[in-house]
């Protein structure tokens, strides 16, 4: 869940809907919620397994645990006319501060000026993937949870800001434009670190929908500047700048994430039909300065038997960029090794392949169980935190593969 964002445009939203009632309008209302209770043991004495930005997981931190995939959230819609509609949802799960303090994940005023257009604002879902707008409703999905090595993209379920939704048909396709413009400030985790810094973002995305007989294709594109504000790489870029060489000043500009281009592109492709799924989604993300540009991907097949529901996924998450930086060569060792250090920390080259399967229970009820091998590349951190090695270690130099196994319940009431 996404820790400290600013409440501003959810508190101005109610502040808009007590003007909007009035007793011309003839208000209905609708509760429902949604949660998930699972459980996860992770092989790893030396990193813990998190989602998004979760402070800590099952791994190094201790062997099993409660608070990876666990969540509870309740969803209230106000529907005032036909043209005017609210949506507030909380969700409780685990925070970037540890704790499992609720949290708004939704606070959103729809308008309907037509009825294939929609207009929203205020704290809505992140638009850019196939199970965006129902992405912690576990319950929705063929997994226990989606696959970080393309989620874990964009490691953020909500954001501020205003889009629109545009219903039309291309051929026989039903389509489903989507633009929009977003900001959000969040506190993500400093990894082996009881604190965490601010990270703020601003991004203007457009996605297209498609969905004919069974089959859904959904391509974005997204573009925003991003400034991440850890004490660690200010106090590194600090040091540089005020180093005595011209091209020692200008790597630290190059290494500074202060409202840097970030871009993300996806496609997803999922085909439900006659028991089987078949779905898979390519991600691309870049943010310039000292990251590396990320690609993701994954491919899952399942089939409905009875009540069973039988899955395997394959995913893969891989890097490219600088290992190094050449002028580093002017440096004193340890602030070399800093610089070097800090190039290295964002290799997440990592595999996966899974295996799962869920049973309904009833309408409401789902259990799901599922095996997760993970390869971490050689001289890469993979998708772990809280790692007790580092670049000079043989368990980052030539690490092992781990098994995560999960076993958790989805409801909705």
């Amino acid at each position: 869940m996404i820790g400290n964002i600013h409440l501003l445009i959810p508190l101005a939203l109610l502040n808009v809907l007590f003007l909007c009632i009035s007793p011309a309008l003839a208000l209905e209302s609708h509760v429902a919620g949604f949660g998930t209770a699972s459980i996860s043991c992770f092989d790893n004495d030396h990193a813990d397994y998190v989602l998004n930005d979760q402070p800590e997981g099952p791994g190094r931190s201790r062997r099993c645990d409660a608070g990876l995939d666990s969540v509870l959230g309740v969803q209230l819609d106000l529907n005032f006319n036909q043209k005017l509609d609210f949506g507030l949802q909380l969700i409780a799960d685990r925070n970037d501060d540890r704790t499992f303090t609720p949290d708004i994940s939704v606070a959103q005023l729809r308008w309907h000026p037509m009825h294939s257009t929609t207009v929203r604002i205020g704290r809505m879902p992140t638009p850019a993937f196939l199970h965006s707008e129902d992405r912690q409703i576990r319950y929705a999905h063929p997994w226990v949870r989606p696959p970080l090595e393309v989620y874990g993209l964009l490691p953020l379920y909500s954001n501020d800001g205003i889009d629109i939704l545009y219903l039309d048909s291309i051929g026989k396709w039903n389509s489903e434009w989507q633009l929009g413009a977003t900001a959000i400030e969040f506190d993500s985790p400093k990894s082996n670190a009881d604190y965490s810094y601010l990270v703020e973002a601003w991004q203007s995305y457009i996605n297209l929908s498609l969905h004919h007989s069974g089959t859904l294709i959904k391509a974005g594109y997204s573009y925003g500047k991003v400034s991440i504000y850890q004490p660690d790489l200010l106090q590194l870029l600090g040091v540089l700048n005020a180093w005595p060489v011209p091209e020692v000043q200008a790597m630290a500009k190059d290494l500074a994430v202060d409202h840097s281009v970030s871009q993300l592109i996806t496609i997803g492709i999922k085909h439900q039909k006659n028991d089987w799924l078949v779905m898979g989604e390519i991600g691309y993300r870049s943010i310039d300065g000292f990251f590396r540009d990320q690609y993701g991907a994954y491919f899952t097949i399942g089939k409905e038997i009875e009540k069973w529901f039988p899955y395997m996924t394959i995913a893969r998450r891989f890097t490219r960029g600088h290992h190094k930086d050449q002028r580093t060569e002017t440096l004193l060792p340890e602030l070399a090794a800093a610089v070097e250090s800090t190039l290295a920390s964002t290799r997440f080259d990592s595999s996966l392949f899974s295996m799962g399967i869920s049973r309904e229970i009833n309408n409401n009820i789902q259990l799901k169980l599922q095996a997760d091998w993970i390869k971490t590349d050689n001289n890469s951190f993979g998708l772990y935190t809280n790692q007790d090695y580092d670049t000079n270690d043989e368990e980052y130099k030539h690490p092992k593969s781990n098994w995560l196994f999960s076993i958790s319940l989805d409801f909705t009431f």
